[in-house]
C-alpha cells in the first residue's frame, strides 16, 4: 500500500482503518527564509523526513503520510520580508483539530503530528490536548528541530555561535540536500545571532541550557529575514543531518505505535 495518502482511494483507506494503522500529519510553514533559502523550506523538510520515515517502517506498522500543512503561524515581524503568509493561532487550531477529528471519525486514533516550524509548537500542544479532552485520542507531537544530535552539528559546523537558527547553517544544508532552490550566491553572515544572554541561548549548538524564552525577532535586528550565518552550509552536512533525524523519527514513530496499542488494551483506555 502506498504511504502517500493522497494517493491511497477510498477502499485503502478503510483498509488502513481494519489493521489499526497510524496517519503521520506534517506541518511547516510558508514564510521568508532571508534571501537564499525558498518560503516552503520548514515543510519540505518536514514532508521528506515523515515519508523517508515512514518508508523505513512500513513493514512493521500500517502507516500513511498526509500531504503537508503548509500554512502555519508566523510572527509578524517576518511580513516585513515578502513571502510570508501566515495563519492566527486560532484559526490554526482549529485547521489542526479538524483534520484530527476527520481521521478519528473514519476510525483511526493512532495520529503523529510532525512540525517543522519554530512557531508551531505552543499551537499544536493546544490542539493535541483538545483532541484528548473531546475524543479521548491522543495524537503525538514530534518537532523536526528536537531530533538534530547537538553532538553532531557542534563536530560538523563551520559557522561560530549565532550560525545556528532561522535560514542558517543547518537549514541551508538541509535544503541543498533536499532541493535544487538554494541561493548560496546571496547567503552570507549578516544575519549571524549575536545575542549572548546567559539563560536563552539563540543558538542550537550552545551548551547554555535555555532557561528563558524570548523571540529571536525580538532580540535580533535581522536586515534580510534570516537568523544565523549559512555560508559553511553543505550538501554533505544536510544529508547527515536528515539521515539521522529520519532514524530517530522512525524509532518515535514506532514507540508511539506500540505505547498506543498497549494504552489502548488498559481498561476503559
Amino acid at each position: 500500500m502506498d504511504i502517500k495518502y493522497e494517493n491511497l482511494r477510498s477502499p485503502e483507506v478503510g483498509k488502513l482503518v481494519k489493521k489499526d494503522g497510524m496517519i503521520v500529519i506534517p506541518i511547516g510553514a510558508c514564510e521568508e527564509h532571508g534571501r537564499h533559502l525558498p518560503i516552503i523550506t520548514d515543510t519540505k523538510i518536514a514532508y521528506d523526513v515523515s515519508i523517508a520515515s515512514a518508508e523505513k517502517v512500513k513493514k512493521e506498522i500500517p502507516i500513511a503520510v498526509t500531504p503537508p500543512v503548509w500554512f502555519g503561524y508566523t510572527v509578524a515581524k517576518l511580513k516585513k520580508w515578502p513571502g510570508t503568509i501566515t495563519i492566527r493561532p486560532k484559526v490554526l487550531i482549529d485547521l489542526m483539530y479538524d483534520i484530527c477529528k476527520s481521521i478519528i471519525d473514519y476510525g483511526i486514533t493512532k495520529i503523529l503530528i510532525f512540525n517543522g516550524h519554530g512557531n508551531n509548537p505552543g499551537v499544536l500542544d493546544v490542539v493535541v490536548r483538545s483532541i484528548g479532552d473531546d475524543f479521548n485520542v491522543f495524537p503525538g507531537i514530534v518537532n523536526v528541530f528536537g531530533l538534530y544530535n547537538k553532538d553532531l552539528i557542534n563536530k560538523r559546523r563551520k559557522s561560530k555561535e549565532g550560525g545556528i537558527g532561522h535560514a542558517g547553517e543547518v537549514e541551508t544544508s538541509l535544503m541543498l540536500y533536499l532541493t535544487n532552490y538554494v541561493d548560496m550566491s546571496v547567503a552570507n553572515d549578516t544575519d549571524i545571532m549575536k545575542s549572548n544572554l546567559k539563560y536563552c541561548p539563540v543558538d542550537f549548538g550552545s551548551n547554555r541550557k535555555k532557561m528563558l524564552y524570548l523571540s529571536t525577532w525580538h532580540l535580533e535586528n535581522s536586515v534580510y529575514g534570516a537568523a544565523g550565518d549559512p555560508t559553511g552550509a553543505t550538501k554533505e552536512f544536510g544529508k547527515e543531518i536528515f539521515d539521522e533525524s529520519v532514524e530517530k523519527f522512525s524509532d518515535i514513530i514506532k514507540e508511539f505505535y506500540n505505547t498506543q496499542v498497549e494504552l489502548e488494551k488498559r481498561e476503559g483506555g
